[in-house]
């Protein structure tokens, strides 16, 4: 039987690796100023990847490069003290994602259709599969374009409000916004794999890694 309570605590741990960076910028930023809350913001982000890592999430070899990345825009926000340059750099990351996450689709493998199988366990005859390989490719757009879109909408939002607004304002907006986003995404992606022979849904695939895991198949 599943451990309800261990199913939960992972997606309790990233809401909240969500939500604290925010509250605690804010906090800092208001009352100590924004060195204080720099310094904050980024101990919790490298905190929160930490124990991303430690909970198996595919971070991997990429974890000195995320703590690098934090450490190196939080010493810059403190040394310009501008929270236009310590947000400019999250914006312009973002963007860079992008144009790289839609550059992948010349190589050999999208990205999409290299890192899928890690979140969805698809079958290797499924992901061998041309349709599978032109469904990953147009997600992998769909998520280097949804990078662009929020770059521009970070921009505009930030250059509308204060940055205790900004950063409320994108988190009401945003993850609504990323949900909507993936749930269609893996509307279209089941809706499109069944025409593999073979393929039945997405649940289904999943169920059946579960009990290739617990051995009852």
């Amino acid at each position: 039987m599943n451990d309800p309570q261990g199913e939960i605590q992972p997606n309790s741990n990233r809401n909240l690796d969500s939500v604290l960076p925010i509250i605690i910028f804010i906090v800092l930023n208001r009352f100590l100023g924004l060195t204080w809350a720099v310094i904050g913001a980024t101990l919790w982000g490298i905190k929160a990847v930490v124990s991303r890592y430690r909970r198996g999430e595919m971070i991997g070899r990429y974890l000195p490069v995320l703590i690098s990345y934090l450490i190196i825009r939080g010493v810059i926000g403190i040394i310009t003290d501008s929270e236009a340059v310590y947000f400019g750099i999250g914006i312009g990351t973002k963007a860079l994602i992008g144009a790289a996450l839609i550059a992948t689709i010349f190589t050999q493998q999208s990205f999409a259709q290299r890192f899928m199988h890690y979140v969805i366990p698809f079958d290797k005859t499924i992901r061998n599969h041309e349709i599978y390989r032109r469904v990953t490719s147009r997600l992998t757009v769909v998520a280097g374009v949804w990078q662009f879109i929020t770059s521009a909408w970070d921009i505009w939002l930030f250059r509308q409000t204060s940055v205790d607004g900004y950063l409320i304002i994108r988190a009401l907006v945003g993850w609504p916004a990323a949900t909507a986003v993936i749930l269609g995404s893996l509307f279209y992606l089941n809706r499109a794999l069944k025409k593999i022979d073979g393929f039945t849904s997405i649940t289904d695939s999943l169920e059946n890694a579960d009990k290739k895991r617990r051995g009852l198949s």
